[in-house]
């Protein structure tokens, strides 16, 4: 059996937990795992018919949002769609993250989980590595 036959054998059945970054938004911890291929495709499934029009008053960044999140995160809480006014889970990210720099944020960190995890990380490394002296 070939080398790259066994790779995704060995893949497919694994129990593997997927990687998760933590973004702040406004003084909270939104805790954001890495989309797969077919979580990206599920969520375009769900914003758009097969025609391209829209099913609802969402789009595929919002279900992005609410796929990379709902681990940690009741989207399906029936309170809170009435608060907001939603049908369905997914209408709620814009609602909810009124504040566009918030919506982008998170919205930067599923589409771009790779990218914004190295710039968590130069962040990290930027504030714990600077000690400046103390005035005495």
């Amino acid at each position: 059996m070939s080398d790259k036959l066994q790779k995704y054998l060995a893949a497919g059945t694994a129990d593997t937990k997927p990687e998760q970054i933590e973004v702040d938004l406004d003084g909270e911890k939104w805790s954001v795992r890495r989309l797969t291929t077919m979580d990206l495709r599920r969520a375009y499934e769900a914003a758009y018919n097969d025609d391209g029009t829209p099913k609802g008053n969402f789009n595929d960044i919002d279900a992005m949002i609410v796929k990379a999140t709902e681990h940690d995160f009741d989207w399906k809480n029936v309170k809170l769609l009435k608060a907001y006014n939603c049908v369905t889970k997914n209408e709620l990210p814009p609602r909810m993250l009124n504040n566009p720099d918030h919506y982008a944020k998170l919205s930067k960190a599923v589409r771009n989980f790779k990218e914004t995890k190295e710039e968590l990380l130069r962040e990290a490394k930027n504030s714990s590595g600077e000690t400046g002296t103390q005035a005495g």
